[in-house]
């Protein structure tokens, strides 16, 4: 379980269009099997339940996923502010 806390973006996204924007781009080799947002006004937070074999894979695989998804178009402008794993 990672937590990845988000800078608010150009413009703003609900629970549902943010959790499917990253999962859109998370790959069966990223080893994400769920994840959960919620949306406030200064950004977000969303939890990346990731199947790896050490916590620090977990954590660099969530950390790679959001990354990749904050290059699409619903998400331009948002950034990671931090990120944790359980």
């Amino acid at each position: 379980m990672i937590n990845v806390r988000l800078a608010r973006g150009r413009r703003p996204l609900d629970e549902r269009e943010l959790c499917r924007s990253v999962s859109a781009v998370a790959g069966s080799r990223d080893g994400v099997q769920h994840i959960y947002a919620e949306v406030g006004a200064g950004g977000a937070d969303l939890v990346l339940f990731v199947s790896a074999s050490t916590q620090a894979a977990a954590h660099a695989a969530a950390r790679r996923v959001v990354t990749r998804s904050l290059r699409g178009e619903p998400l331009r402008g948002w950034e990671i502010r931090e990120s944790v794993g359980d």
